[in-house]
């Protein structure tokens, strides 16, 4: 163990195995990094680690419930900002339009990860990575509702496809080192939004 990991103490533990865990899982894909290579990054022993973490599941799953909380975070940040359900929906379409074409992006952690793992073997991690889609669809929900479309169908209909460009944009902004297609989320939004509600983008566009 090294000196400054000695330096760390109850729960700053534990938080040190997931930040070197996230970034290694993100940029290398889960089943590429041995747990080992987590403890070495670390500079922890390995008994603190297991102490934590029985099980790299259940550090997989630890490293998900933090990508959850810090997406989610930031959604409600940018709601409390921009209260008005249109401007609301172009502010956070255009927070997801530059987390997919920023440098570095590699795709959803969510959908990476899920399609890692067989879906009868590592069950309790897709699941948690299905929570986090159904989430996402759960919220455009619920602002699609709040546009003021004339029907609840069509609602649900606006918020599928929402789903779908922005699950879209992410997959494809990973493929591309900055911009590409993903650039169009937001045009592409307008045009759904437009198609069921009849209603123009908000007078003063988020950049």
């Amino acid at each position: 163990m090294s000196e400054k990991a000695k330096q760390l103490r109850g729960p700053a533990v534990r938080e040190k195995f997931i930040d070197v865990a996230t970034d290694l899982f993100y940029a290398n894909g889960v089943h590429a990094v041995g747990i080992d290579e987590v403890i070495s990054r670390t500079g922890m022993a390995k008994a603190s680690l297991y102490r934590r973490f029985p099980s790299k599941d259940d550090l997989v799953l630890a490293v998900l419930q933090r990508r959850d909380d810090q997406f989610w975070a930031a959604w409600d940040e940018t709601a409390t900002r921009h209260p008005d359900p249109r401007a609301q929906l172009d502010a956070q379409l255009a927070r997801m339009q530059r987390l997919a074409t920023g440098k570095g992006y590699r795709g959803c952690a969510f959908v990476n990860t899920a399609a890692e793992f067989d879906s009868e073997a590592n069950e309790s991690i897709r699941r948690r990575c299905l929570a986090h889609q159904e989430e996402l669809r759960r919220r455009l929900g619920t602002l699609t509702t709040e546009l003021g479309t004339e029907a609840h169908d069509r609602a649900e209909r606006l918020a599928d496809q929402l789903t779908i460009a922005i699950v879209g944009a992410f997959a494809v902004g990973g493929l591309y080192p900055t911009g590409g297609p993903a650039a169009q989320l937001r045009a592409l939004a307008d045009d759904l939004i437009a198609a069921t509600v009849g209603a123009a983008p908000p007078a003063d566009p988020i950049r």
